[in-house]
């Protein structure tokens, strides 16, 4: 195939090689020569003008527009067409750099849409994080390892009485925390730092801005480098200290149980539980039936003061799913939802503990129940296992009594 050079001087080559057998053929005295000449000098120059135009000019544009596209990154236009040669392997070049630049362009505007999803999945979080620790009543702090400085929001400050002070160093808050626990916190602290421990997660102490302490529940988590050395940690206190305050009088309320019995005992429960959790009915009972189907009140406990002792059914009741279910049932408000009977009784919340034999048998409960919702940062339930133990112990003895009385009534057979 011909080259550009070579297509472009072709007609030059046939014109000299034309003329110089027409001359020798004709002669130089022939009249036509300059008319034959001057025609065939305007069809040369005619056939280069359209050589150059379609075999240059019109590729150069070509290749000029793809190249001013490829500046001013515009990939609309179709590919360049040029004759083979080095415009052509040029023109392929282009087009080549172009079909790349549309790929990039095309995952750019990709990237584009997926890092404006996660910017908004972030703004979202951050939304939902911040409304959570409001609603969550939380003091939130952040301290900056490398420099030791330390970031405590308005309302950590807040919980500690500490808004006017100049607080800024980890070691300040190390000096807040009560002296006999601060040795278990760091600890605890370390661990998580050292990678032993998913979260620093704590119970203790700090002193409020007015010389007091407050009971406090740390949960945080240590932000890392790739290598794992953490450089920043996050982390939201809750200020716990009436739920503590009930919880040592729960047990103190335990141990003061430890000097009486019987009758006695379930009344001095009833009226530590109420006065502890502000409820308005308080009872103990034991079930009544294999299984059981009914519960008779062992004391009974309303606004103040003892009623007599009665025994109900415990279908479609709060107390029947503590009997069934054989586990503690807290329900902080909407226990008429659940359960409609106990309209009846005017009752919105209720908590409610199962009572076990020495051989794992259910034999009775005690419950808790106001015509209110129950407060929020109730103790670990575990805790009124204490009285759940203690109950059943006495009550099982109760029955035991009962069984051996009625057992020496019985005539003797000779």
């Amino acid at each position: 195939m011909m080259g550009l050079r070579t297509k472009l001087l072709f007609p030059l080559v046939a014109f000299v090689l034309f003329w110089a057998v027409y001359t020798i053929a004709v002669g130089e005295t022939s009249q036509l020569a300059p008319a034959v000449l001057l025609g065939l000098l305007t069809l040369l120059l005619a056939i280069t003008a359209t050589n150059t135009e379609v075999l240059v000019l019109r590729p150069l544009r070509g290749l000029l527009r793809a190249a001013q596209d490829l500046t001013q990154n515009r990939f609309s236009g179709g590919p360049v067409n040029a004759p083979p040669g080095a415009l052509r392997e040029l023109a392929t070049g282009i087009n080549r750099l172009g079909d790349r630049m549309r790929e990039y362009e095309t995952k750019l505007a990709e990237e584009k849409t997926r890092r404006q999803t996660l910017e908004q999945s972030v703004r979202e979080l951050e939304d939902r994080y911040a409304l959570t620790v409001e609603r969550a009543n939380d003091g939130i702090w952040e301290w900056n390892v490398e420099s030791g400085g330390v970031e405590f929001s308005l309302r950590w400050k807040g919980l500690l009485g500490l808004s006017d002070a100049r607080i800024g160093q980890i070691e300040d808050w190390k000096n807040l925390i009560h002296p006999e626990e601060r040795a278990g916190v760091m600890l605890c602290l370390e661990n998580h730092m050292s990678g032993l421990t998913q979260h620093f997660d704590k119970e203790y102490r700090l002193r409020h801005g007015d010389g007091h302490y407050r009971w406090v529940h740390s949960r945080g988590t240590a932000i890392r480098h790739a290598a794992g050395k953490p450089y920043r940690v996050v982390v939201m206190d809750n200020d716990i200290h009436e739920r503590k305050q009930i919880e040592e009088t729960l047990i103190q309320a335990a141990e003061g149980l430890s000097s009486v019995s019987g009758e006695d005992f379930y009344q001095a429960l009833m009226r530590n539980l109420s006065s502890i959790l502000g409820t308005r009915d308080n009872l103990v009972c034991y079930c009544v039936g294999d299984p059981p189907t009914l519960a008779r009140t062992l004391a009974y406990y309303s606004n103040g003061q003892f009623l007599e002792n009665f025994e109900y059914d415990l279908t479609g009741t709060s107390c029947g799913a503590v009997i069934d279910r054989k586990e503690i049932v807290y329900v902080p408000t909407g226990v008429c939802d659940i359960w409609p009977l106990e309209k009846e009784f005017d009752r919105d919340s209720y908590i409610g503990v199962p009572m076990f034999d020495s051989t794992g048998k259910i034999i009775g409960h005690f419950a808790c129940m106001d015509g209110r919702p129950m407060r929020q940062d109730l103790p670990h339930l575990a805790l009124f296992k204490i009285f759940s133990v203690r109950a059943a112990a006495e009550l099982e003895r109760m029955l035991l009594r009962q069984k051996l009385g009625a057992t020496s009534l019985q005539p003797t057979k000779t």
